[in-house]
C-alpha cells in the first residue's frame, strides 16, 4: 500500500513539474511572438535592405495574376500600401537589387492588366506612375522579369532515381575530417536553400554560420544529444526564425515551417557538393534560447529551431542505417 502511494505522489510530481514547464515553454513563446508583432510593425515603417510585409503583398499581387480566370480587379485593399512600401525600399541605399526587380516587375505587370478604377487603385497608380520611371540603384544585371510566367518554361526534370539516390545519400554523418569547409559550398547551399517554398515568400529565417572551435563548443554544448561530437564539427549552422515577419499570432508556428523546408534543401544541396551533414535537434527550452541569442547577437523574436552540423565526412566513419517506415504505413488516401 505504502509502495502505491509513493508511485502515485512520485507520478503527480512528474505531472506537475511537466505542466510548469509547459507553461515556461508557452510564456516565453508569447513574449517572442509579441516581440515579433511589434518589431513587425516598426518595419511598416523603417526598413532597409528588406520588407517581409512588401514580399507577402508582391506575392498575393503574383497569386492573383496567375489565376486562370482572373478577376478584373483584385488586391485593391493592399495595393496602396504595396505601393508606399516600394517606394519606401527603392529609396534605402542598401535595398535588395532582386526585391526590388521582382517588386517593380510584378507592379508593372498588375498596372497592366488590373481595371483601372475609382479608389484605392486609381490612387495607387497615380503614385505608381510617378515614382516608376525613377531609377534605382545599383540597377539589376538581368533583363529577364521577375514576375509570373508559363509552367512550360520551367525546367523539366524528369530522372527521379538520380533525385531519391541524392535523398538516400544524404544521411546524418557525426565525423569529419579535420579540415576547413568551404565558404563557397556553404553560400550555395543556402542559395539552394532560399529557392525553399514559404509562405508568401517572407522567407522567416536566417542562418548563422560558426567555424571556430571556441564558438562551435559554445553552440553545440546547449542542445541535447551532441555529447561526443559536438565539439567536433568542422561547422555549424544554427537556423533561426524570425517571428517579426508577421502581424498576426496565428502564423507564430510558420517560422518551423518554413525553416524545415529551407534546412532540408540546404542538406541536399550540402550532400550534393560532396559534404556531409548532422541535424540536429533544438528542444524547446527557453534557458538555451536565451543563450544562443546571447551568443549570436539576436533579438526576442529570433527563435532558434534547429542546429546542423556540417564538414567533410571521414571515410573510416560509420552512419546509422536508420530504416525507414514502408510507404503503406505513412501515405493515407482519402476518398
Amino acid at each position: 500500500m505504502l509502495k502505491l502511494k509513493l508511485f502515485k505522489k512520485k507520478k503527480k510530481n512528474r505531472v506537475n513539474k511537466r505542466i510548469s514547464a509547459l507553461e515556461i515553454c508557452l510564456e516565453a513563446e508569447k513574449r517572442a511572438t509579441w516581440d515579433g508583432i511589434e518589431d513587425f510593425e516598426q518595419q511598416k515603417k523603417q526598413f532597409d535592405r528588406t520588407s517581409p510585409l512588401l514580399r507577402r503583398n508582391i506575392h498575393r499581387l503574383e497569386k492573383g495574376l496567375c489565376m486562370p480566370e482572373r478577376r478584373s480587379v483584385f488586391g485593391a485593399e493592399f495595393i496602396l500600401e504595396t505601393v508606399t512600401l516600394f517606394i519606401r525600399l527603392m529609396q534605402q541605399p542598401g535595398a535588395s537589387v532582386f526585391e526590388l526587380k521582382w517588386a517593380r516587375d510584378v507592379l508593372d505587370r498588375y498596372f497592366d492588366v488590373v481595371e483601372p478604377t475609382a479608389g484605392a487603385i486609381a490612387e495607387a497608380r497615380a503614385l505608381w506612375d510617378s515614382a516608376s520611371d525613377a531609377p534605382y540603384q545599383p540597377a539589376c544585371e538581368t533583363n529577364t522579369p521577375f514576375a509570373p510566367y508559363k509552367v512550360r518554361e520551367l525546367e523539366q526534370f524528369s530522372d527521379f532515381q538520380s533525385f531519391f539516390s541524392l535523398c538516400k545519400a544524404r544521411r546524418s554523418q557525426r565525423w569529419f575530417l579535420s579540415v576547413p569547409v568551404p565558404r563557397e559550398k556553404i553560400e550555395a547551399a543556402v542559395m539552394a536553400a532560399l529557392q525553399a517554398p514559404s509562405a508568401c515568400n517572407r522567407q522567416p529565417f536566417t542562418f548563422h554560420c560558426a567555424v571556430t572551435p571556441e564558438m562551435i563548443g559554445k553552440i553545440t554544448d546547449l542542445p541535447l544529444g551532441t555529447k561526443g561530437f559536438g565539439d567536433q564539427l568542422p561547422a555549424v549552422i544554427a537556423v533561426v526564425g524570425d517571428l517579426s515577419m508577421y502581424a498576426e499570432p496565428r502564423d507564430r508556428h510558420l517560422i518551423y515551417v518554413d525553416s524545415a523546408l529551407a534546412a532540408m534543401q540546404f542538406m541536399l544541396a550540402v550532400t550534393a557538393q560532396g559534404l556531409g551533414s548532422v541535424p540536429i535537434n533544438w528542444p524547446d527550452i527557453p534557458e538555451n534560447h536565451r543563450a544562443l541569442r546571447a551568443l549570436l547577437g539576436l533579438r526576442d523574436h529570433q527563435v532558434p529551431i534547429m542546429l546542423i552540423g556540417v564538414g567533410v565526412p571521414d571515410p573510416d566513419s560509420s552512419v546509422p542505417y536508420s530504416a525507414k517506415r514502408p510507404v503503406d504505413e505513412v501515405l493515407h488516401v482519402v476518398e
